[in-house]
């Protein structure tokens, strides 16, 4: 049998007033301090049972849907008469990893300044990575109308960018400055989360000051070297100098490469002045 609460868990009514639950307050700070130490829901739906707290005065059990709508109650952010019980920048953190949270694909840690470069060699959109299919990497093409995707094994893939690399660093060339960087993961869900806040009927202006200074904060750590160009060739000479260092190598990399352009006969490495570095390979007869 489903009961439902008719005041939000944390709160109750005395005297007509909305108030805070002496046990039950402490309890909705517990779960989101638990869920940004890691805890996933069904893990801190058993501590809650192991502590005697009831979400429902009928049953002692939690679910992790329990725990899935705490962690979602904006009301805890003071908002409609409520009191106050979570701050801003905890409510904002735990809706950020819920977000990460569900698109997060696995990449091996020396993949990932590829994938964050990785864009379609048919329209130039992003590329992303999964291992849905069997657990095969996958890469496909964010754009609906194009939806270009490839299978590549991730040790092929860092051995071809490599390639590309070590003979790009032995190139006499000069580069422009790279282009503006893309939005960091976390500035564009901080920035949907203000459009939502905006186009809510009840604006909760405090909330709406966090998100803001949390997105320029995210913006201002994306502003660009002052000195690209001088940083860029300094890691060329690097990796011309100690071609067998891969540090210098995947350094010089970040610097010098604006893309990595992927299609399924070829690889391409474009530079922030659009030169490309590529091979590609012969039809099979």
């Amino acid at each position: 049998m489903a009961w439902q609460r008719k005041t939000p868990f944390g709160y109750m009514i005395q005297n007509g007033e909305i108030i805070c639950h002496p046990q039950e307050s402490g309890a909705v700070r517990d779960i989101f301090a638990r869920y940004l130490r890691g805890e996933s829901y069904s893990q801190i739906a058993g501590g809650m049972e192991r502590l005697g707290i009831r979400y429902h005065q009928h049953t002692p059990q939690w679910n992790k849907h329990m725990v899935k709508r705490v962690l979602e109650n904006e009301r805890y952010l003071g908002a409609g008469g409520y009191p106050r019980l979570v701050e801003d920048r905890d409510f904002l953190a735990v809706r950020l990893r819920c977000e990460s949270r569900t698109t997060y694909a696995p990449c091996p840690p020396d993949l990932a300044p590829v994938r964050e470069k990785a864009v379609c060699a048919v329209c130039g959109a992003r590329m992303k990575r999964d291992t849905k299919r069997h657990g095969r990497p996958r890469w496909h093409c964010q754009n609906p109308e194009c939806r270009h995707s490839l299978y590549m094994e991730d040790e092929l893939l860092l051995k071809q960018v490599e390639e590309r690399v070590r003979r790009l660093a032995q190139m006499p060339l000069r580069f422009k400055a790279p282009a503006a960087a893309i939005p960091a993961t976390d500035a564009v869900r901080i920035e949907n989360e203000l459009n939502l806040c905006f186009n809510r009927a009840e604006l909760n202006p405090d909330y709406m000051k966090t998100l803001i200074f949390a997105a320029a904060a995210e913006r201002y750590r994306e502003l660009p070297d002052p000195a690209p160009r001088q940083k860029e060739v300094g890691r060329g000479r690097q990796a011309q100098e100690n071609p067998l260092d891969g540090r210098a190598l995947w350094a010089f990399f970040g610097e010098a490469v604006s893309a990595v352009r992927m299609g399924r006969k070829c690889l391409e490495l474009e530079l922030a002045d659009h030169v490309a570095i590529q091979t590609r390979e012969e039809e099979s007869a």
